[in-house]
């Protein structure tokens, strides 16, 4: 993620320097799981006895978290492996390691391919991180494929700031959708146990994390594996309860999997958002079930009619996929007439990448890049004027905003309010210099620009 480094200086700080060990710089890459996992190693590395430093240039051991889900995000791993591989021709680094998704999809190749690389390490393995950047200290239990009472978390080293943070409570998917790679990446679905959770959310708040942001590939799927049903709703009443935590955003869920249980526990739960990430994809019945996704749009339609009659100020967060192959024209009118109904207050738009391994990188009718991009660009534009819409709406409107950082350019101070997810959201410009970060206060919406708003 781009803001990675941007907070490395205060994880520098809890680390008792030691002029004998490696110093170790960690450049990380890709979604907010991959955050989990960079921040997991980086206590991992911490505690073997290396030092973690800031710059890229100063380290003599440079560790690439990367992404490797779809064509862009490959790209940006390579083009971020080939920049640290300069860094041993010229700075202080001696070794490059390579770990992350795209490490695990392409050990072989990137081996092969980049002899800047000294190793390659799989997702999870973060033993051998230990191992290849300091002192090994062998733990109990320690096992990658060891996930229901994962402790990785206990020496965690944070890279969001103070106030906010992400809880991880599963890893790994089964649902297939016939364009992902992520299950052959990371593998079946592992739920960690309640009391695991349990135990890193309190740690979360006696180190000042208001805002948890829950995540996992299917965080509607919760519990499945090891409870033998759903108990999403059963883990949310309990971070509720603990003091010190205000706000709880569910992000990453599944259309087919939402349950009354949990739309009944959102609506009644103050301390948890308003604010649902649920992905449809599509809504055209035919690319919904060639995208292996289960779900037709009768139900799509029904569960967000639930969900906005259940909580009348939530804010609902899509993401849909153009171009998947078959993709008619009509078929994409039919996607571009119903975001334009049903008004998303967030919504993200991708192209249909085309992943080896995947049933659908094998199907007829490969929709071309240019249609592909001219179907993306509609779907954003009319998505704009929806947000525009809600945004002008907001002006001369109280709403509740939590303070993430000052604005270096104005002086003032940039939040968000609970319908924005860190990093991938609208944030708030604020022109009072009095508060704090981390604070949730009451401000009046006066201004908009373009899908931020000014307070």
């Amino acid at each position: 993620m781009n803001g990675t480094h941007k907070y490395l200086q205060q994880a520098e700080k809890k680390i008792k320097m030691n002029n004998k060990s490696k110093t170790v710089a960690l450049i990380n890459l890709g979604c907010t799981k991959n955050l989990v996992d960079a921040e997991e190693m980086l206590g991992r590395i911490a505690a073997g006895g290396s030092t973690i430093c800031q710059r890229p240039e100063d380290a003599e051991v440079l560790v690439v978290n990367t992404c490797g889900f779809i064509d862009d995000s490959k790209k940006e791993s390579i083009d971020m492996i080939f920049k640290m591989a300069k860094l041993k021709e010229n700075a202080r680094c001696k070794k490059l390691i390579v770990t992350g998704c795209l490490a695990q999809r392409y050990s072989a190749e990137l081996k092969n391919d980049i002899p800047e690389i000294d190793d390659v390490v799989g997702l999870k393995n973060f033993e051998k991180i230990t191992h290849l950047t300091g002192k090994l200290k062998k733990k109990k239990n320690d096992n990658n494929n060891f996930y229901h009472n994962n402790d990785d978390w206990r020496n965690r080293i944070r890279l969001t700031p103070k106030h906010y943070s992400y809880l991880r409570i599963s890893d790994g998917c089964d649902n297939r959708c016939t364009y992902c790679a992520i299950p052959g990446i990371r593998g079946t679905f592992m739920s960690r146990t309640v009391e695991n959770i349990m135990e890193e959310a309190r740690q979360m708040a006696f180190e000042g994390v208001k805002e948890i942001n829950i995540i996992s590939q299917d965080t509607t799927s919760y519990g499945v594996d090891i409870y033998g049903k759903q108990m999403l709703h059963v883990l949310l009443e309990n971070i509720a309860e603990i003091e010190g935590i205000q706000w709880i955003r569910l992000l990453y869920t599944h259309p087919r999997h939402f349950y009354p249980e949990l739309i009944k526990t959102m609506s009644v739960q103050d301390k948890i958002c308003k604010y649902v990430d649920l992905p449809i994809q599509h809504i055209n019945d035919t690319i919904l079930e060639k995208m292996g996704r289960k779900i037709t749009r009768k139900s799509i339609v029904t569960l967000i009619n639930n969900l906005r009659e259940s909580m009348h100020s939530i804010v609902l967060r899509t993401s849909v996929i153009v171009g998947f192959p078959g993709e008619t024209d009509e078929q994409f009118q039919e996607l571009l007439e119903f975001v334009k109904k049903i008004k998303f207050e967030r919504l993200g738009a991708f192209v249909y990448s085309k992943e080896e391994n995947t049933p659908a990188a094998n199907f007829s009718k490969q929709v071309s890049k240019k249609v592909k991009q001219r179907r993306v660009e509609e779907i954003m534009l009319a998505q704009r004027d929806i947000v525009l819409e809600n945004n002008k709406n907001l002006i001369g409107k109280k709403v509740s905003v939590i303070v993430d950082e000052k604005d270096t350019v104005t002086g003032g101070l940039i939040g968000r309010t609970y319908g924005d997810a860190p990093e991938v959201d609208g944030k708030v410009f604020m022109n009072d210099h009095q508060i704090n970060a981390g604070e949730i206060r009451e401000v009046v919406i006066a201004n908009v620009n373009g899908y931020d708003l000014v307070a």
